[in-house]
């Protein structure tokens, strides 16, 4: 089941349902053409429509008489030409009018879809983008919207089209001649068995296939991000190697596919020429008597609805494949749209608020699972922050340091124990609220295309250009955007790639900052920066006396200043208290300092 793709269909059913029924105007007009074709013939060869043996084509050639009194056998050609002419033009236009209804539903589709996968994604939490992984998230959000959006087209185009033009003409040429029906009859079977029997076999590769694009979106992700260690490792070969095992795979599981596609049209083709060598040895008879003026027109309208039935097949095997694609791509749309976010809101959710100095967060006895299991990372982990502080956490690579930022950010929530901010179980407190009081600087710096001043509005859209200048100054990031003709207005290329390692820390922390957040979180943030500049930023936000912050690091000259300090180590707390204290008591801390402050 497709449910959450499907509902984005219910919002577009007018053209939805318009498309289609455009298409069986269009499709009757097709089919009517080859039975004027055969009245103008008849018409000429009878004189009077009333002497055509063919009940339809006498019913049209006296249509065609109303227009003609003079009852001429040129007039008999002008006007069935020109009503032909006629149903072509209009049938044209209904083409236009109805690929233009049917390309607008489509694109219309695919944007909402991708517009929900792209807010479900914000809602998933850190450890569920994690288990889908973003190369996926990528291909999803490009690739299979593309092809549901295909699919949908090919779907309101010839879902209906198709069997009015197959039975229609599997009726007509039954009317025509019996003998051309049966043997039209018998060859619509064969061809929908070899469409049937091929695309069962290749619709099963496509799902394999769209993994298999994810595992090279992943791997090219990888050596995108890693490419300086790779080079350094000199594991080019390695990495070539690997990144060519799995083109190979992809591509030999495409071509495979499409050799088995290939083989539909000529089959078809196959299919058909044997049944129009069938017709004639049918009606051989009929082809070689100069009596029967009749043959000649049967046969041509008949190669006509003949015509018509290779092209149907043609385009059936084309859109059951493209439909096919688009309905895998739908399920693996489906896949994400249907998981439900582990961390949300509750619906009676609280706020709170408390004065400086009292308890602002507070872990109880709190165990962390990576894994949802009980193999726990943090175990019976417990500390407070009160309101106004600077709170430091300090830590080798590995320790925790990160995933404690990301349980009070609720990116991650605890397997057991309980957090609590602002005296509410975090749980229960609103989520939004909980985001909009905290500034975040990551320990990768990122910022996105656009300008200074686009950065910084998307942490507070309100904020002047004072403000933001503000937020730089203390930042320690004015004294370069200064210096820039274009000032705030100057440009950000993706990813920041346009300023340095600590020019972008800098800008980042001036971001938090434009926030006016009340709580202000430095994960490693200031790890590309000098310690001049590193302690003066420090000084400036020791001046925010309302600002509570937490300082992730490495280094103790970023964290020694704190009012109260963890020392972390495989996710336990190994030492606590203030600089001091933990010289005396916490060997791990001392030998940090040893091995750093001396050194400096």
């Amino acid at each position: 089941m497709i449910k959450r793709v499907s509902d984005s269909y219910k919002n577009h059913i007018v053209s939805i349902v318009l498309g289609p029924f455009l298409k069986i105007i269009e499709a009757v007009f097709d089919l009517l053409i080859p039975l004027f074709m055969k009245a103008v013939i008849d018409l000429n060869q009878y004189q009077d429509p009333n002497n055509i043996p063919n009940v339809i084509s006498s019913g049209l050639a006296s249509f065609i008489r109303v227009f003609n009194s003079s009852g001429s056998k040129f007039n008999d050609l002008m006007v069935g030409g020109s009503i032909i002419l006629v149903m072509g033009i209009v049938g044209y236009i209904i083409t236009m009018f109805s690929q233009y209804v049917a390309a607008k539903a489509s694109v219309n589709v695919s944007s909402e879809v991708r517009s929900s996968l792209y807010k479900k994604i914000l809602m998933l939490s850190k450890k569920e983008r994690e288990e889908i992984g973003p190369s996926k998230l990528l291909t999803l959000i490009n690739s299979d919207t593309y092809q549901l959006q295909h699919g949908v087209l090919l779907f309101i185009r010839l879902v209906v089209r198709i069997p009015v033009i197959l039975f229609g003409s599997l009726i007509f040429s039954f009317i025509l001649d019996w003998r051309m029906g049966l043997a039209f009859a018998a060859m619509v079977p064969l061809i929908l068995l070899v469409n049937f029997l091929v695309l069962r076999k290749s619709a099963k590769g496509y799902l394999e296939i769209q993994s298999d694009l994810d595992n090279l979106s992943n791997n090219v992700s990888e050596m995108a991000s890693g490419s300086k260690v790779i080079r350094a490792s000199n594991t080019q070969q390695f990495e070539n190697e690997k990144f060519n095992e799995k083109t190979t795979a992809y591509r030999n599981k495409s071509i495979h596919i499409n050799r088995l596609n290939a083989l539909i049209n000529p089959l078809t083709f196959a299919i058909t020429s044997i049944v129009l060598v069938a017709i004639i040895l049918l009606l051989q008879e009929d082809l070689f008597d100069v009596n029967n003026v009749l043959i000649a027109s049967t046969i041509i309208a008949g190669m006509a609805y003949l015509a018509q039935i290779f092209f149907v097949t043609v385009q059936f095997s084309t859109a059951i494949i493209d439909v096919t694609k688009g309905v895998i791509a739908g399920k693996r749309i489906d896949s994400v749209l249907k998981i439900k976010p582990s961390i949300t809101s509750r619906k009676r959710a609280r706020t709170g608020s408390v004065k400086y100095g009292e308890e602002l967060i507070k872990f109880q006895h709190v165990f962390f699972s990576f894994t949802n299991d009980d193999n726990y990372f943090f175990n019976d982990l417990s500390f407070q922050i009160r309101k106004g502080e600077t709170f430091g956490i300090i830590g080798g690579t590995g320790s925790g340091k990160t995933t404690i930022v990301n349980l009070i950010e609720r990116f991650y929530d605890a397997s057991k124990g309980e957090i609590s901010y602002k005296g509410i179980p975090i749980k229960q407190y609103d989520l939004k609220a909980l985001r909009d009081d905290i500034g975040l600087v990551n320990q990768k710096s990122s910022l996105f295309k656009g300008t200074i001043k686009s950065n910084y509005l998307m942490s507070n859209p309100h904020a002047t250009d004072r403000e933001i200048i503000e937020a730089l100054i203390q930042a320690e990031a004015y004294n370069f955007v200064n210096k820039y003709k274009e000032g705030l207005d100057h440009e950000v290329q993706e990813g920041g790639s346009n300023f340095s390692g600590g020019q972008r820390q800098r800008l980042c922390i001036g971001r938090a900052l434009v926030k006016r957040p009340e709580i202000l979180i430095l994960d490693d943030s200031t790890s590309a920066l000098d310690l001049l500049t590193d302690r003066r930023i420090r000084r400036r936000l020791n001046e925010l006396k309302d600002l509570t912050k937490i300082i992730v690091s490495q280094r103790v000259a970023t964290i020694q200043n704190a009012d109260y300090i963890i020392v972390l180590e495989g996710g336990q707390v190994v030492g606590e208290g203030n600089h001091k204290q933990l010289l005396r008591k916490c060997p791990i801390y001392k030998e940090i300092y040893e091995t750093q402050i001396k050194k400096e």
